[in-house]
């Protein structure tokens, strides 16, 4: 799965790269084969047309991609610190969850404990939907959250 998404990643600037040398390869063409024989306006016009078509194309991609690339770069310095914030909060709320899982005593307040449990485990979810945001601003930083946060409180939870 992660090779296919690396491919595609791989593959996207090529595209458009592969369509700008080619319309440049067009016009060489068109430049040779005047240079050889004089054209009618028919030929020379549809060369130079696909060779415009196609460096439009891939020009449009490639600047597409750049725009992109130039907006995740100025977003990721002002995302970090709300970022941090996001991870404080669900680290505070793992330590929360382990702690009702500890105290969990039939004798003692299950009442309470049930809906403190409930309230942790929306907060959970609810930072889970925001980490699920912050993917698509930061996603280097979101995949070292996942794999630092492999996390605690799962392994508690689950014993």
């Amino acid at each position: 799965m992660e090779s296919a998404e690396k491919r595609m990643q791989i593959s996207k600037p090529t595209i458009p790269l592969i369509l700008v040398l080619t319309a440049v390869l067009v016009a060489f063409i068109a430049i040779i084969a005047a240079a050889i024989r004089p054209l009618t306006s028919l030929e020379n016009t549809l060369l130079w047309v696909i060779a415009l078509a196609l460096s439009f194309v891939g020009s449009f991609y490639i600047g597409k991609e750049s725009a992109t690339s130039a907006a995740r770069e100025i977003i990721r310095p002002h995302a970090r610190s709300a970022f941090r914030r996001l991870f404080s909060l669900y680290q505070s709320l793992s330590r929360v969850g382990i702690e009702i899982s500890k105290s969990k005593d039939p004798q003692s307040h299950a009442i309470t404990l049930a809906r403190m449990e409930a309230i942790v485990v929306e907060q959970l979810a609810t930072a889970d939907d925001a980490l699920e945001d912050w993917c698509d601003i930061v996603p280097d930083e979101v995949e070292e959250l996942r794999s630092r946060f492999a996390s605690p409180r799962d392994v508690e939870v689950k014993k």
